[in-house]
């Protein structure tokens, strides 16, 4: 138990007493006042008869009235022989103990202890003096006591029995013996001074009669010595008769009651002291005198001599006579002090109950092991019950069941932490609603910062969780119509792009069909004219001109990477080495090109003459950027891309990457322009000097090519392109292989079936095919093809275009058509790329010579018959 005393003011205890924190935390027992009157008349009858023996007395009164089971009385005696604490009086199971001596300075009553500090120790160690005495200690309280502010004595008392426990009551009764025995003290003092001056007078007397008047003197100063110890004292003491009047009293009761003991002992009767509203009081305490000669100990106010008011508790005994002229005796201890402790307890006590009773929340305080043990009125308010109910774990019956378990969770972890709580639960008010309380509470330390539980408080916080649900509930309505708000921009900027690629394209597509049409056009006057050879220079111009018109498709699909690629194994480093003559022709005198190639870097599957081309615009852009001359490097490097750099892009794995760059120290471009590069038709060149395409074309081929392109640039810091190709297997593409030349075919002519929804398309292919000497079918559509496949007795090639109308796509008719004739050979036409094809099927892209297209037909068709050759007809 810790020893350290501090300063307390606990209610029923003495002012200026100090306790221990485990005395003040004890419930203190009723007041036995009979017996505490009996025990001070027995005191004051004994320090009257016999002040010699009035401590022991003191010792027996306290295992008489059951107070403990050892007691004692330590007196402070520092001029003996040995010098120490000598137990003059001891009673109880330590009786034999009398006389035993204790060093001065030793133990909880040493020199070292405040003056008058209360003192409770429980099973002291070994080393504490009297810890080793049989029967050993439980608990043992000590009181010193002072005379003239020093300390002289202690009275001290012993339970050896672990079920007795000392409490508050035990100090006060014990406090005001302690006050006997310290008047006892100073009485005993005073005798034996006075019995030494008559021994010695007796000795001078017998010895030399001419000394008498030295010993007279003695005498009265030892009877002097005898009304000051009387004097002394918080123990106020009043000689009075039962009609009221004051015989005497000592200094203490004079200085408490303002009155000079002349003033007392004169005319003065003891109700002029008492007010009016206590004269009842006394009374009845004086008739309890006169009929059995002692009455309980008793509160009274009095008045002061300069009318200021103070309270006393009086034990009176009657000492001789009957009747009013009986002389009686009564001890007085001044509770002034006490009393106002305990009336601004209450007043502090009410004080925080009103506020905690007018604070809009639920306030709480438990003890050290989480029990309930206060609760406002607001839980009354909010739950129609009574708050005591809500006390220890009654508060649980108002939370939801499927809450508790973890809101007792969380409770128990902050508790056995020791650290500051905080859950939200619902529980259900008086009228049955559903309420959301926010539960708050911070751990309760003493001085010592020792844990004594938990205050906090619960708020209901209903209101703001609907406002909060409401709120996010409004959030997501906007949020909604935000994105439907974005969704619909997204909309019209992708139909404003849709708008300017429509126009963009209209306006190239225009200028190509004019050179087509008008070549036609001059070339059907020649004719007509008879001026064929002239016809045949206009015929050319047509052609050319388509052939820029399929360009312009091509760079379109690579753009939107729809492009049919002829992927192979290229040497990236051989690629930009032999394109190294074209760059500088095409750069020009005033641009240096420079080489910084790794060497070695290996192959990437791509398109080459993709590849050439995106590198050549790439190599064009830069000289454009540079019209005053500078200089263009081109670099190679094997580069790891990480799982990190490629998030993001679609199509994109972290792993090998042949890497391409172009670097000029031209213009640069701004954010603005920036952001815009890879836009079809976008370009900051004047009107008719560049298409917009180029950039374009060359991301859609590189994402095509599943790899990404970055691009770097700032106004005056020139422009850096890299191309990130990834490093593949050869083996993953079959390159398309084409005759030189159409083979004609021999023997018995191949059935081919053409399938095209265009005439203009179907017709010229058609012709061809019967000018080699295939036998050719025509359908427009799927359905109006499979009535001729089932018609026909043989069928040896499909031919259809990818994209029909009537229904059915040529994907769908190609397998159709494998399922009545398994194995049948598959040429798609389109003017897109498909997706990897299966074995024994091709794609031819629109538009394409029709030599290309007979050799596609003659490989398909010795594919499935390994043994025909040249001259030999399909069977």
């Amino acid at each position: 138990m810790n020893a350290t005393a501090r300063r307390a003011r606990p209610a029923g205890d003495l002012e200026g007493v100090l306790i221990t924190e485990e005395l003040a935390r004890r419930p203190g027992r009723p007041p036995d006042h009979a017996a505490q009157s009996q025990a001070l008349a027995a005191l004051a009858r004994e320090m009257a008869d016999s002040p010699g023996t009035v401590l022991q007395r003191l010792a027996d009164l306290v295992i008489e009235l059951g107070l403990a089971q050892s007691a004692g009385i330590s007196i402070l005696r520092g001029d003996d022989p040995a010098p120490g604490r000598h137990w003059d009086a001891v009673a109880g199971l330590w009786a034999g103990q009398i006389d035993r001596i204790r060093p001065s300075d030793a133990g909880p009553c040493g020199a070292k202890l405040p003056r008058d500090a209360v003192l409770l120790l429980a099973r002291p160690p070994a080393g504490v003096p009297a810890a080793d005495i049989v029967p050993r200690i439980q608990e043992i309280l000590l009181l010193p006591f002072l005379v003239r502010g020093e300390r002289v004595g202690t009275l001290w008392v012993v339970a050896h029995d672990p079920a007795r426990a000392f409490d508050a009551e035990d100090v006060r009764l014990l406090s005001s013996f302690a006050d006997f025995a310290a008047a006892a003290c100073r009485v005993q003092a005073a005798l034996a001074e006075t019995k030494h001056g008559y021994a010695e007078l007796e000795r001078r007397v017998e010895a030399r009669t001419r000394d008498l008047l030295r010993a007279n003197e003695r005498l009265g100063a030892s009877e002097e010595r005898f009304r000051r110890a009387m004097s002394i004292g918080t123990v106020g003491v009043l000689f009075f008769r039962l009609d009221g009047r004051i015989i005497d009293a000592n200094e203490a009761f004079a200085r408490m009651s303002g009155y000079s003991r002349d003033e007392l002992a004169g005319s003065a009767r003891s109700d002029a002291l008492t007010p009016p509203e206590c004269l009842g009081v006394a009374a009845r305490a004086r008739a309890d005198l006169a009929l059995r000669g002692e009455t309980a100990p008793y509160e009274k106010e009095l008045i002061r001599k300069d009318g200021s008011r103070w309270w006393g508790l009086f034990a009176p005994m009657r000492l001789t006579g009957a009747g009013e002229g009986a002389e009686c005796v009564e001890v007085i201890i001044d509770i002034t002090a006490w009393k106002r402790t305990e009336a601004a307890l209450r007043e502090s006590e009410a004080r925080f109950r009103h506020m905690a009773d007018s604070a809009p929340a639920l306030i709480w305080m438990t003890d050290a092991e989480g029990q309930v043990v206060f609760a406002n009125m607001h839980y009354d308010h909010m739950f129609g019950r009574p708050a005591a109910e809500m006390l220890g774990d009654g508060w649980s019956s108002v939370v939801l069941a499927e809450d508790l378990g973890s809101f007792n969770a969380a409770f128990q972890d902050a508790f056995r932490a020791r650290r500051a709580f905080r859950a939200e639960t619902r529980v259900r008010d008086r009228a049955g609603q559903l309420r959301w309380l926010r539960c708050e509470g911070v751990p309760r330390l003493d001085d010592a910062g020792r844990f004594l539980g938990y205050t906090g408080c619960n708020v209901d916080i209903t209101e703001a969780r609907l406002a909060a649900e409401e709120l996010e509930r409004r959030v997501a309505t906007r949020t909604a119509e935000l994105m439907a708000a974005e969704e619909t921009l997204r909309q019209a900027q992708k139909m404003e792009a849709v708008g300017q690629l429509t126009g963009g394209i209209a306006h190239d597509f225009n200028n190509m069909l004019q050179g087509v049409t008008g070549g036609l056009d001059m070339a059907r006057r020649r004719v007509a004219e008879g001026r064929g050879e002239d016809a045949l220079r206009y015929l050319e111009t047509a052609r050319e001109a388509a052939t820029r018109a399929a360009g312009l498709t091509r760079r379109l699909l690579a753009f939107a990477r729809r492009q049919r690629l002829d992927p192979k194994p290229i040497e990236a480093d051989g690629l930009v080495t032999g394109m190294a003559d074209l760059i500088r022709r095409t750069m020009g005198p005033g641009i240096v090109v420079e080489l910084q190639l790794s060497g070695g870097i290996g192959r990437v599957l791509c398109d080459a003459n993709e590849l050439e081309s995106a590198l050549l615009n790439l190599c064009i852009n830069a000289r454009d950027a540079m019209p005053e001359g500078g200089r263009l490097m081109i670099g190679t490097a094997d580069v790891q891309l990480s799982a990190a750099e490629a998030a993001g892009q679609e199509g994109v794995a972290p792993g090998a990457y042949a890497m391409i760059s172009v670097m000029d120290t031209g213009e640069g471009m701004p954010p603005e322009v920036l952001e815009r590069v890879f836009e079809p038709f976008f370009t900051t060149k004047p009107l008719g000097q560049g298409t917009g395409l180029g950039l374009s074309q060359v991301y859609g081929f590189v994402r095509q090519s599943g790899g990404l392109v970055r691009l770097e640039s700032a106004p005056g810091r020139g422009t850096t392109v890299r191309i990130f190709l990834p490093k593949r297997d050869a083996a993953e593409v079959e390159p398309d292989r084409m005759p030189p030349e159409p083979p004609a075919p021999a023997g018995a002519a191949a059935t081919v079936l053409l399938v095209d929804d265009e005439a203009a398309v179907r017709g010229p292919a058609a012709e061809r095919l019967r000018e080699l000497g295939y036998r050719v079918l025509e359908a427009a559509d799927g359905p109006a093809a499979l009535r001729l496949l089932s018609g026909a007795a043989r069928v040896d090639l499909l031919i259809t275009d990818v994209g029909l109308t009537g229904g059915m796509n040529g994907r769908q008719l190609a397998e159709a058509a494998r399922e009545r004739l398994p194995g049948l050979p598959v040429l798609f036409i389109t003017g897109y790329a498909t997706t990897r094809l299966p074995a024994g099927m091709e794609v031819i892209a629109k538009p394409f010579a029709l030599d290309l297209l007979a050799c596609r037909v003659q490989s398909l068709l010795a594919a499935r018959q390994p043994g025909a050759g040249p001259g030999a007809g399909p069977g």
